[in-house]
């Protein structure tokens, strides 16, 4: 077969490369970006997609992204294919820092006390292990506690967040087509 390796990656091998691409993460993220400019539609489109995808991926809506940006594109004709680019942003390697900022800033704005992270997430863990098992019973007892705050502190960041992602993406689409279409113009004289 054509482009086969030679020599079988082991199964520990499969998942370092799945985790550590021998690329890097930055390249990326770079070409997520290169895919974002090159993407068709308005500058406004493409921006507002993308801050809804970051903006949804920062909130604890568990397993519920894709479908509420695919809701919040068609309702605002954002860009879809934007919006899914940017919810790459929520991933299992960044859930753990976002779940908790969202926990922190919601307890702040609640004026409820805090826990340390390590309890934090234990008590993710445990939700977890409680909706696999269909557990109704220990979830209800969590989602005022945790999920609660989460929400409020996850809706507050998603606000900032997207309104920070939109101009950064606008201003970056806006100075890209420009310099484009002077290189265009410059190939044309």
């Amino acid at each position: 077969m054509l482009f086969k390796r030679k020599k079988k990656l082991t199964f520990i091998q499969k998942i370092r490369n799945f985790l550590f691409p021998k690329k890097g993460l930055i390249r990326a993220y770079k070409y997520l970006l290169k895919r974002l400019f090159r993407l068709k539609g308005n500058i406004h489109s493409v921006s507002l997609g993308a801050a809804f995808g970051v903006s949804i991926a920062i909130t604890p809506l568990f397993g519920l992204q894709l479908i509420l940006t695919i809701i919040f594109d068609i309702i605002f004709k954002a860009n879809i294919t934007a919006s899914m680019l940017f919810t790459v942003i929520g991933n299992p390697l960044t859930f753990p820092f976002i779940w908790f900022a969202d926990y922190k800033l919601g307890n702040l704005i609640l004026s409820n006390e805090t826990m340390d992270s390590s309890s934090f997430s234990k008590i993710i863990d445990e939700i977890i292990i409680a909706f696999k098992a269909s557990n109704w019973e220990v979830i209800g007892s969590y989602v005022a506690s945790i999920l609660y705050p989460m929400f409020v502190g996850g809706i507050i960041i998603a606000i900032i967040i997207g309104i920070i992602t939109y101009k950064f993406v606008f201003k970056s689409l806006v100075e890209y087509k420009e310099i484009k279409s002077r290189k265009i113009l410059k190939e044309a004289k």
